[in-house]
């Protein structure tokens, strides 16, 4: 459990550093780069630059791509991601056989469906190999100089993906290419370990996405050891404390998990964690940023899943691909509605994507206009592109 919460000041001579916070959530990532694209005008017209961008699961392939494109305007990094996202399919983002992922998919399906212990266990089992998708987002990096201290632009100070260590007892660990390295006063408290990289690669996005049973583990090799790593999600989902121990004071979250949605069905606290998550210690506490704006789905997005595809047999398969036998056992165990939130994470097709973009800006606005003062008024419109 989280013990408690440490404030930061605000200096009101000094704009506040902005720091980008992504959440995983599967392909509903795409929802994010919705919502960032109604921030656009406010953040070209604010006088501080992006300058911490913090990622898990999913979410750490977004701070990845906006941490190598971005160089003052947020706008050609927005339009990159929708390109991206707008670009995958099942086909494109992992390498091999359909058929044989059908099988796995069924076997994964099936252990989960009679599993004693629900969730996201230990496991060499994998649906799918993301070669293909961790090459594609190494030529964005690469095409735009790199992930490096030296290669991406000077005005982000910090890039970060949480992900979790494999092992007996699984361990949050923030992997960051910062100009700013923590003290130990700054690391007083933090739930999580550091470990600093000059340069970062799709991989260690890919370490922060790396759901058991879903994705395979990825091993990096440090000085004295190897490590498997495995989903940031399952310890830090929404890293805001990583951001604002990093030196972010204006943090903006997008958050594309669905907690607060799963919550409100089983009637549990926002911030009560999964059975299968791994609890901070007592002993631990979050920094909290002196400005702080969540942007989240007000609305299932199981919905936006069954009305772009669902109502068409060819299209909702091509969405799940080989998963789609996993929404069979869900409808079955768990009702239509709930499965087919859960395979709102998985889906991948182009009418579903530009439906999480749409949905995404239009939330955005929405927080905006609710909150005139502190984005202050701005009415600029940069809808989503067709």
């Amino acid at each position: 459990m989280i013990k408690g919460l440490k404030k930061s000041s605000i200096d009101g001579s000094q704009p506040l550093d902005i720091g980008l916070v992504f959440s995983g959530g599967g392909s509903r990532a795409a929802y994010q780069v919705g919502a960032l694209k109604a921030l656009i005008p406010y953040l070209l017209k604010k006088s501080n630059n992006i300058s911490v961008v913090v990622g898990s699961s999913i979410g750490a392939i977004n701070s990845l791509i906006i941490g190598a494109t971005y160089k003052g305007d947020i706008s050609y990094s927005v339009e990159l991601l929708e390109s991206l996202w707008r670009e995958r399919t099942y086909r494109n983002s992992f390498e091999g056989s359909p058929s044989k992922a059908f099988i796995k998919a069924i076997q994964v399906g099936f252990i989960q469906y009679f599993s004693q212990r629900p969730g996201p266990n230990a496991t060499n089992r994998s649906i799918f190999n993301p070669s293909p998708l961790e090459k594609r987002v190494d030529e964005v990096i690469d095409a735009h100089g790199g992930l490096s201290l030296s290669a991406r632009s000077s005005l982000i100070k910090s890039v970060a993906v949480m992900t979790t260590l494999e092992g007996p007892e699984r361990k949050p660990l923030l992997i960051a290419s910062s100009t700013n390295k923590l003290n130990e006063e700054e690391l007083a408290g933090a739930s999580f370990d550091i470990l600093y990289m000059d340069r970062l690669h799709a991989k260690h996005g890919l370490a922060s996405a790396a759901l058991p049973s879903v994705l395979p583990p990825v091993e990096l090799n440090l000085e004295t050891h190897t490590v498997k790593l495995v989903d940031g999600g399952i310890c830090d989902n929404i890293p805001v404390d990583p951001a604002a121990r990093l030196g972010a004071r204006d943090i903006l979250i997008f958050d594309a998990s669905g907690r607060k949605w799963w919550c409100d069905v089983y009637n549990e606290p926002y911030y009560s964690k999964s059975s299968w998550e791994v609890l901070s210690k007592t002993s631990t506490f979050c920094h909290c940023p002196p400005r702080l704006t969540e942007f989240r789905n007000t609305i299932g997005l199981g919905t936006i899943l069954k009305e772009t595809v669902g109502k068409s047999t060819k299209s909702f398969i091509q969405a799940l691909g080989p998963t789609w036998p996993i929404f069979r056992l869900l409808k079955h165990s768990m009702g239509e509605t709930l499965a087919y939130e859960v395979m709102s994470y998985a889906a991948l097709h182009h009418d579903y994507i530009d439906a999480l973009l749409e949905q995404g800006y239009n939330d955005a606005k929405e927080i905006i206009a609710k909150q005139e003062l502190h984005f202050n008024g701005f009415s600029d419109d940069h809808g989503i592109a067709a």
